[in-house]
């Protein structure tokens, strides 16, 4: 376009330096053709500007991240001019089309439809336009470009994923028993495969009898606790400070793991309540499917804007927990503040699990997980080209 510019302006140059130079009419006549070539450009633009129409359907509003949905498009030369040059720029950082690589420019007669059916795939959690975003409308000879801004955009509220897993190995193991108070709330639904020596105090319960006459010694199974008291999920909803991208990627993964286990425990008859920051600390309860439903269709109008911090949720959920709990800390930054609070929580017999969703973490960081999965708390890292389900259930 730019280079078709330049020889329309020689174009006049020259034609306006042989008018001058020689006269008659045809060097007038080429003068002005000449001038007329843009005028008449810029008003056949903005004739197709006004007459251009599109219409574009989507199968629903109210989608899933990642689920394929139908999605159409149709342009429409309804007038008594051909359309000479028409491209249409669709959303594209939140969602993507199928087959619209195909697209390029289309050359619409008097009369005619353009339709193009397929299916659009929305990545991200959230509210969002999806579709086409605007038109370019260009003339005959190149010469100039109007971008036409779609007034009736689609609308569409993303919901995140619920993703499905068979074990959550973010839960503690089974303690010694001899630990009453530790495991009084703890059921024995749930075992590995693995087996180990018999110590003084194990549960005669647990012993593995067909392993133990193969070695002519006890053996135990280990067990690996669904925990039936209630568990308490601290969800971090500060602000991302990450380019948005990343950010995006790191909110729904918060949110997404959040619903992992709340699901999870829902499936396994345990108690959970989630706590998190939108205007004030908020609780709730999840002890069906109903509780669980209503949770998640509040997860896709959460925002990532919250001034608390997750140790001031993680203090606050205690005055709701009897005795001891199992508490799982959801959060995209690892704090000094945080650190000692589930150290202190952990020495008074309380089981935790921290899920650090961020692609690296400095030095000080490493540390504080160091002394933490020491301290017997399990701490997992979630970077953005992880998925949540598998880190979950690993």
């Amino acid at each position: 376009m730019f280079i078709n510019r330049i020889i329309m302006l020689i174009l006049i140059i020259a034609s306006a330096i042989f008018a001058s130079h020689y006269g008659g009419n045809v060097s007038y006549a080429l003068f002005y053709m000449s001038l007329s070539v843009p005028v008449v450009s810029i008003l056949y633009t903005f004739y197709v500007y006004i007459r251009f129409r599109i219409y574009q359907e989507i199968g629903q509003r109210l989608v899933v991240k990642g689920d394929f949905i139908p999605y159409s498009f149709t342009l429409a030369n309804e007038d008594y001019i051909t359309f000479r040059s028409i491209k249409v720029n669709f959303f594209h950082d939140k969602s993507s089309i199928a087959n619209i690589d195909n697209i390029s420019e289309y050359c619409l007669l008097p009369g005619q439809l353009e339709k193009m059916e397929t299916h659009l795939r929305c990545r991200y959690r959230g509210e969002y336009f999806v579709g086409a975003s605007t038109v370019d409308i260009i003339d005959f000879f190149y010469l100039f470009k109007i971008t036409y801004p779609i007034s009736s955009k689609l609308k569409v509220t993303v919901l995140p994923r619920v993703v499905n897993i068979p074990r959550l190995s973010i839960a503690p193991e089974l303690k010694d028993v001899k630990n009453t108070s530790c495991l009084r709330n703890v059921s024995f639904d749930a075992m590995d495969l693995e087996t180990r020596k018999y110590i003084s105090g194990d549960s005669k319960k647990q012993i593995h009898w067909k392993v133990s006459a193969r070695h002519n010694q006890l053996f135990v199974r280990k067990f690996i606790s669904n925990p039936k008291a209630e568990t308490a999920i601290l969800m971090d909803l500060r602000t991302v400070r990450e380019d948005s991208l990343t950010a995006m990627i790191i909110e729904d993964q918060i949110i997404e793991g959040a619903l992992a286990v709340a699901n999870y425990c829902k499936d396994n008859n345990t108690r959970v309540k989630v706590y998190y920051d939108q205007g004030g600390i908020k609780n709730i309860f999840i002890g069906g499917k109903m509780d669980f439903d209503l949770f998640y269709q509040l997860t896709a109008q959460m925002h990532f804007h919250s001034t608390i911090p997750v140790e001031s949720i993680l203090k606050e959920s205690l005055n709701f927990t009897e005795n001891t709990g199992f508490y799982i800390v959801i959060t995209h930054e690892i704090t000094l503040e945080l650190y000692i609070m589930m150290l202190g929580l952990s020495e008074n017999g309380n089981d935790l699990s921290l899920l650090l969703v961020r692609d690296t973490v400095g030095e000080d960081e490493k540390e504080m997980i160091k002394s933490l999965r020491l301290s017997g708390i399990i701490v997992k890292q979630v970077t953005r080209e992880d998925e949540i389900g598998e880190v979950l259930k690993a």
